[in-house]
């Protein structure tokens, strides 16, 4: 399992980084598949079903109604420790279903592959999934998302969902023995309910599946290009954000015109001078973070208040994250090898520039050649003074980074120069 941060060092230590997120893995393991690195995938694919057969009791008290859902502790853990698979003692933000949706499409594209084999245990694990979403509602369950923050209904957790349930699907219909262990899985989850003395859980037939993948489409089709809205509070709904460029790549779940239009409004919304900016009005890593908060409070103080932090924004000062340039660059990479469109050649070229730009220098008390988190502001007071946030080195950018420096290989293969 990754770590997040895979040197954490005295002065970065507090941020937790140390743990694995599986969405961070699964975009890591994901990328070192592409590069061919077969054997990392696998074990990551391995780690990632032993850890989520240590939560097959939330799954099945939250698919059979025991558990109280609006407490993200009772939901399956998408932190834990990555070096011996056990959860961390403390509260977190674990409703995220766009994790469950990578794990469920990673897992899935593995075991097509030949790289996780699927026996009775695995098919019980790989159904607690479309199982545990149907039961919470995907498509109109509030979650917190990438960003770990307030709980909304946002495109880019259903996205994350719709593409796992899609790869759960091929998966099914192009092995058809997988469905019938499915409703093997389902009974083996039964099993366990009453062997625990819990509520049995009701099974769940392949037939479901295109009803789960509508419905999630459907929301998809009414909100996007916006990652949310919601009438009934205006503080949750979100024009732009750039966590939807990850329904793009490495997802693919939304149609070439879609994809374009996310790309165009990350870059007219978010894009500062030294990176993109999450989200508009994110706090987090925002100007002054340092000088304003503890090192507990930066990272695990706020908890689902967000709006406890937002107050101390200043407008403009948002961090500019390192992930955005790289992906974008691919995203235009590998649009390039299948149009030869030379806008798409320009645009990867100038991201991808931008990318290897955001790398640390020899300035850096962190180190040099690092891909960091974020640059921040640390003091207001010097606005032209930008660093390398505490969450540095990042794996998961450092494994975008390297998605793009692939694709950009390829594309100068293809252009034959």
């Amino acid at each position: 399992m990754y770590a997040a941060v895979p040197r954490v060092q005295a002065s970065n230590q507090y941020t937790g980084y140390a743990n694995t997120w599986v969405r961070d893995t699964v975009h890591i393991a994901h990328a070192a598949w592409e590069r061919g690195q077969v054997g990392r995938a696998a074990a990551a694919a391995r780690s990632l079903l032993a850890w989520f057969g240590t939560q097959a009791p939330r799954f099945e008290r939250c698919i059979a109604g025991e558990a109280d859902l609006s407490d993200p502790m009772q939901r399956p853990h998408i932190r834990f420790r990555g070096a011996d698979l056990t959860e961390i003692p403390v509260w977190w933000p674990h409703a995220q279903n766009d994790a469950l949706g990578y794990a469920l499409w990673f897992l899935s594209r593995a075991s097509l592959s030949g790289l996780l084999p699927v026996d009775d245990a695995a098919a019980a694990v790989l159904w607690r999934f479309p199982r545990f979403f149907a039961a919470i509602s995907y498509w109109q369950d509030r979650d917190s998302g990438h960003w770990e923050e307030a709980r909304k209904l946002q495109c880019s957790s259903v996205g994350a969902v719709v593409a796992g349930l899609m790869a759960f699907r091929g998966l099914c219909r192009s092995r058809p023995e997988v469905g019938a262990l499915g409703l093997r899985g389902a009974a083996l989850g039964a099993e366990h309910a009453q062997s625990t003395g819990e509520v049995r859980a009701a099974p769940f037939t392949p037939g479901q599946l295109d009803e789960l993948l509508a419905a999630g489409r459907a929301h998809l089709n009414r909100v996007l290009p916006a990652e949310s809205i919601d009438e009934s509070d205006p503080s949750l709904q979100r024009a732009t954000d750039a966590a939807l460029l990850f329904l793009v790549h490495p997802l693919r779940v939304v149609s070439d015109e879609m994809a374009m239009r996310i790309c165009d409004d990350v870059r007219a919304t978010l894009l500062g001078p030294y990176g993109i900016r999450r989200y508009i009005g994110d706090s987090y890593w925002m100007a002054d973070y340092t000088r304003l908060f503890d090192e507990h409070t930066r990272t695990a103080g706020f908890e689902d208040d967000v709006a406890a932090r937002d107050r101390f924004l200043q407008p403009g000062t948002e961090a500019q994250w390192c992930l955005f340039d790289p992906v974008l660059s691919t995203i235009h990479g590998w649009r390039f090898l299948a149009t030869r469109d030379p806008g798409d050649r320009a645009w990867q070229e100038w991201h991808l520039r931008r990318a290897l730009g955001e790398v640390t220098g020899a300035d850096c008390p962190l180190g040099e050649g690092l891909c960091p988190e974020a640059y921040y502001l640390p003091d207001s007071r010097t606005p032209a003074v930008w660093v390398a946030n505490d969450d540095t080195p990042l794996l998961w950018t450092e494994a975008a980074l390297s998605s793009a420096l692939l694709a950009a290989r390829k594309t100068v293969v293809a252009a034959g120069r």
